[in-house]
């Protein structure tokens, strides 16, 4: 089935960006991340950026579901649930995936931003942005750390899930050390900017050959794990964590932090993985 996900994102934008212009509270109206840097496709969200005037900040974000309803209706809404970000989250009706976010105009200016490309600038707002920011690579570096670390002392949950013959749970849990972790750590090791990016792009920042090396590692896992195959499975799981080591040491060198788990312990939690496998 085409379901026609540009047609209904192009709607929303020119009916937001008609209803920013119309409004004397509003300043300007910008967009960021894809739409903004020119790597959208057909299926992107969009991050739509209003400045509001001070005086009328709280009325405007008052209104926000009424915003909502101009822009033809949201199937589903939440608000934002970082502490002070003023922002809703809505799936539009039509399947447009809508982030409105709301900035007080004398706050705008302040924030460093990696792109944004202006829609509506009434006074000058869009065109001043500061467009200055990188992704911080020694604090993404610790982060990596951190995962890393609670990755590998979580190591042997595929012994105990199967010991308690939990499949499900462990589909899951495979999945996602493929196209969560090892995608994650692909990414960031082209730029760490793609730390913050939304985890279901994450293989689109990837090259061919890694896009594919992550589709034969899912497919032999699902193989693996639709057949019950403990053996499959161990093979699979070894190479898993054969990719997690690797990438994880050139996620580390790229972003100039030490790989947090010693040679020696990484060679032990295999050899615990190989020895207690069932089968």
């Amino acid at each position: 089935m085409d379901y026609p996900f540009e047609t209904a994102r192009d709607d929303v934008l020119a009916t937001l960006t008609a209803l920013a212009r119309a409004d004397p509270r509003i300043e300007a109206l910008w967009v960021q991340g894809s739409l903004a840097t020119g790597a959208a496709d057909a299926f992107s969200d969009i991050d739509a950026y209003l400045a509001v005037t001070d005086a009328a900040f709280d009325e405007v974000w008052a209104e926000r579901n009424t915003w909502l309803s101009r822009l033809g209706g949201a199937l589903a809404s939440s608000d934002a649930a970082t502490p002070g970000l003023k922002a809703v989250h809505a799936l539009m009706v039509g399947g447009a995936r809508l982030d409105l976010f709301f900035e007080k105009t004398s706050a705008a200016l302040g924030v460093a931003r990696p792109a944004a490309k202006p829609l509506v600038d009434k006074t000058g707002i869009a065109s001043r942005l500061d467009l200055t920011w990188q992704a911080p690579a020694p604090l993404v570096g610790r982060i990596l750390q951190t995962i890393i670390r609670m990755t590998r002392q979580g190591a042997t949950w595929p012994l105990r899930l199967l010991g308690r013959g939990q499949w499900p749970t462990l589909a899951m849990m495979e999945l996602d050390l493929i196209n969560g972790q090892i995608a994650q750590l692909m990414a960031v090791r082209h730029d760490p900017a793609n730390f913050y990016r939304n985890a279901f792009s994450a293989q689109l920042l990837l090259t061919p050959a890694e896009r594919e090396e992550l589709a034969q590692l899912t497919a032999d896992a699902l193989s693996a794990l639709s057949a019950r195959d403990v053996v499959a499975l161990k093979i699979v799981h070894l190479r898993v964590l054969e990719a997690l080591v690797a990438e994880g040491r050139r996620a580390c060198a790229a972003l100039g932090v030490d790989y947090p788990i010693s040679e020696a312990a990484e060679r032990e939690v295999r050899i615990l993985l190989e020895r207690a496998w069932p089968g």
